[in-house]
């Protein structure tokens, strides 16, 4: 419902705002389609408030590989990645991308 989304909007804003030992923020997106408006809107609120960001682009093996780097580019472009943001593109499918996740944790430990 639109008030439990609000109660949750706001829950969400008070956490990522006041949240001190919050070091990075993965955002999944969609591979297969172009980033949606609230992909948008929690990208560039989190820059707002200069959280590093790393986007998470899910189910990539349900987009053929030659239309991989049109998509890519799709997304970078839509999002417009700031400076040590970064974009991995990940399957649970494969585990494409499962070890870049892993590693960007453990270097914001």
């Amino acid at each position: 419902s639109k008030k439990k989304q609000m109660k949750f909007g706001l829950m969400m804003e008070d956490y990522l705002q006041n949240r001190e030992n919050l070091k990075q923020v993965f955002l999944l997106i969609d591979f297969r389609h172009d980033p949606t408006d609230d992909d948008l809107l929690m990208y560039k609120f989190l820059k707002h408030y200069n959280i590093p960001v790393t986007i998470v682009a899910t189910k990539i093996d349900k987009v053929g590989i030659t239309s991989h780097q049109k998509q890519r580019a799709t997304i970078l472009e839509a999002l417009d990645l700031v400076v040590g943001d970064e974009l991995i593109l990940f399957s649970s499918v494969t585990k494409t991308g499962k070890s870049e996740i892993y590693e960007k944790i453990e270097r914001t430990k």
